[in-house]
């Protein structure tokens, strides 16, 4: 019905684009297009309008907001997998011979190096804690 109606406006051949932007720019026709459909037809499209935003706003009363908890540890492979919980790793690498070295003895480390690497973390949680 509203191809017909279209038609005889003497929008036949015109694109889908160009009519979009007549019938956003020209109130009274899109009016009349609708009333001329509404006229044609029982169907009442602002009844079913507002009965379906009617049936929207009870769906959405019926919603209900569910949380999962457990009462032991986080997995550590959930954590890192991302599952569950927050992880945050540090991974302390030295160089040696200009070349990373991750796997180290933390007892052959020199007290000044420990205290920097303790105050470097202690800066890291006091940030993450705020």
């Amino acid at each position: 019905m509203i191809k017909e109606k279209l038609e005889s406006l003497g929008f036949k051949d015109v694109d889908e684009q160009k009519l979009f932007e007549v019938l956003f720019e020209n109130d009274q026709m899109r009016e009349k297009i609708v009333e001329d459909v509404s006229g044609k037809t029982d169907f009442d499209f602002k009844a079913k309008a507002e009965r379906k935003k009617e049936l929207f706003k009870e769906l959405d009363n019926l919603l209900v907001e569910t949380y999962q908890t457990t009462s032991v540890l986080l997995d550590e492979s959930k954590l890192i997998g991302g599952e569950e919980g927050c992880l945050c790793t540090f991974d302390l690498d030295y160089i040696k011979k200009k070349s990373k070295e991750s796997i180290f003895d933390p007892r052959r480390m020199s007290a000044e190096t420990k205290e920097h690497v303790t105050k470097s973390l202690d800066e890291i949680i006091n940030a993450l804690s705020k």
